[in-house]
């Protein structure tokens, strides 16, 4: 049917096994569609095994679509009055996500006419999607930004909220060094006759990665874009534990249902497809870490949607 590529996805898990109900949550219409959509990012992700109850003003009505992984529903006609739902909803955390992706989506058409028809004539059947993301990045990693040059705990989840690290500059005409006392990776910048700093983002990460102990503990990545990080100067910082790392029992539900949000150019529009999805060949037990900059195949459970991103 249909073959989409994009360049960015984010992945969220469930981080608690029980929805809660909430009323009159608002939504408002997608455009000139008849799509509805929840005005909160805090109202997304519904639990499809409970009721969903939608209203036109104080009438009930019934949508002809949900879209559990957005909160979202379309209904048969425009409403005249304002849109609420009664949905129980899950609290998600975003874990992860591709850099780039393609999605691959069929319906099976089911011939429907008889053999006295001049033409064939066919009916949709079964829905399928399924597709590939390259480049898996984890934001279950703790992390901090150094003036440019992000690091990330290698520790997985909450362990790698122990990690810190701090940028010294000291003297004249030293060399750039990296020292690591525990946790605590320090970072000697070079300095010039002056006693200014002058070791690069470049050449810090280099000698990161070349040190056996500070690259057990983080791994190194530009924060915005490579031209502008990697020849920034980073200077003195005091000493910052990385932050942000997730709690085992987030990663140990990864191999469950994933809510998945796909950003893709139309030509005309940023659109927004969501949905739930599976990985395939991983199971519950597979490290999250284990992933990272891994390609990985996905199948969808269920109709994907496409809404104004």
């Amino acid at each position: 049917m249909a073959k989409t590529r994009g360049i960015w996805s984010a992945l969220y898990l469930q981080t608690s096994d029980a929805s809660v109900a909430d009323t009159a949550i608002a939504l408002s219409r997608v455009g000139t569609t008849l799509w509805y959509q929840v005005t909160s990012a805090s109202d997304y992700y519904w639990d499809k095994a409970k009721t969903i109850t939608v209203y036109d003003g104080v009438t009930e009505v019934t949508p002809l679509e949900i879209d559990y992984a957005a909160g979202a529903v379309r209904l048969a006609e425009a409403a005249s009055g304002s849109v609420t739902a009664d949905a129980s909803k899950f609290t998600c955390a975003v874990f992860g996500g591709f850099r780039s992706f393609s999605l691959d989506e069929s319906m099976e058409l089911i011939e429907c006419g008889c053999f006295e028809d001049d033409g064939e004539v066919y009916e949709p059947g079964a829905y399928s999607a399924s597709g590939s993301g390259e480049g898996f990045w984890s934001s279950v990693d703790a992390y901090h930004d150094f003036n440019g040059l992000t690091l990330l705990a290698k520790p997985i989840g909450a362990a790698g909220n122990s990690v810190a690290a701090k940028c010294v500059v000291s003297g004249k005409s030293t060399p750039l060094s990296i020292s690591v006392a525990g946790t605590v990776i320090t970072i000697n910048s070079a300095t010039s006759v002056a006693g200014a700093a002058t070791s690069k983002n470049w050449e810090i990460k280099n000698a990161i990665e070349a040190h056996a102990e500070a690259s057990a503990l983080v791994r190194c990545r530009y924060t915005t874009n490579y031209a502008t990080n990697s020849q920034t100067v980073m200077g003195a910082i005091t000493q910052a534990s990385l932050s942000g790392g997730a709690v085992p029992e987030m990663l140990s539900r990864f191999g469950e249902e994933v809510i998945a949000v796909f950003y893709w150019d139309s030509g005309a529009s940023l659109i927004r497809t969501s949905g739930l999805i599976t990985f395939e060949s991983q199971s519950v037990d597979t490290s999250v870490k284990g992933l990272v900059g891994k390609s990985l195949k996905f199948k969808a459970l269920g109709l994907l949607y496409d809404h104004a991103g």
